[in-house]
């Protein structure tokens, strides 16, 4: 804004200012009032949101160990995230303060949490036993093949917790979907990376997923910077997100031709595996912004 313009519109509201503070004062309560009911739920469906992450960053990370990739390292990040996982669970069943989860009432989202919850005892066991590099090739099958069921319970997981909210406000179901929309990157960051391992090992079976989770990432991306009505996600004007959402942008587009080649040289397949946390770094740096920025 001019100076100018700034200026007289100062001068023409000072017969207003105690009406404007007053106005200030209310819209300022108002904002804060929906914060302090909204922040639960979007810390909620953001860590429920981060589970489905983990869950394809543990298959990929299972695939990097099968196939001698950063094995040690990938071994170590394994033992973290599945123990991120668990306790993560655990804190929707029971409420964590440390984690910001509040113990849920829902009956739909317990119902939930305990499919989830029978969905993982299995699957921990055989991630625990790669971990301690005792397993046997059963375990390294079992997580592959069971990795996107357990996917899918904890995708339900974050629609049953969405759909838990009960305010009738359009401002804060529009950045709940937000949430939602950008902590589902961080996921598709980890599956395109298994998927693309695993065509690489020769399962042709999983070229068209590939193609189909990087096509989501993309459209995603876009309605992430560009908004949509019709499905309740406005363009943003926050300038930090605008900046992020323009910082993933830049790595995606080195990124979205390397997961698309068919054949890629050695050299490319070590730019996928070293940028892609990085990728899912900045995408998780969006996620923050938009649970805790008051305007998108």
């Amino acid at each position: 804004m001019k100076k100018s313009l700034k200026k007289s519109l100062i001068v023409l509201m000072l017969p207003f200012s105690p009406l404007i503070a007053d106005t200030q004062q209310d819209f300022s309560s108002l904002i804060n009032e929906f914060m302090t009911e909204s922040n639960g739920l979007k810390t909620t469906i953001n860590l429920s949101g981060k589970q489905r992450m983990l869950t394809q960053l543990m298959s990929k990370l299972v695939e990097q160990i099968e196939l001698n990739v950063q094995k040690k390292q990938s071994t170590k990040k394994l033992k973290e995230m599945a123990a991120l996982y668990d306790k993560t669970l655990k804190a929707f069943r029971d409420a964590d303060s440390d984690l910001g989860i509040e113990k849920t009432t829902n009956a739909k989202v317990l119902e939930q949490i305990a499919v989830v919850e029978k969905e993982w005892k299995p699957f921990y066991k055989h991630i625990q036993l790669i971990v301690e590099d005792k397993a046997k090739e059963e375990s390294f099958t079992y997580v592959l093949s069971h990795n996107e069921k357990l996917l899918k319970v904890s995708n339900e997981l974050v629609k049953r917790y969405e759909a838990s909210n009960t305010s009738s406000n359009y401002l804060e179901k529009a950045r709940l979907r937000v949430v939602n929309v950008a902590g589902r990157q961080r996921m598709l960051t980890q599956k395109m990376t298994k998927e693309k391992l695993l065509v690489i090992q020769g399962d042709k079976s999983f070229e068209k997923k590939l193609e189909n989770t990087v096509k989501l990432f993309d459209d995603s991306l876009t309605l992430l910077r560009k908004g949509d009505k019709a499905q309740n996600i406005g363009e943003p004007s926050n300038e930090k997100i605008i900046k992020q959402l323009n910082v993933v942008a830049s790595i995606w587009s080195e990124l979205k031709p390397l997961y698309l080649k068919k054949k890629n040289t050695p050299k490319e397949l070590a730019v996928i595996i070293s940028k892609n946390p990085l990728l899912l770094k900045e995408m998780n740096a969006m996620v923050l912004l938009a649970e805790k920025e008051v305007e998108y």
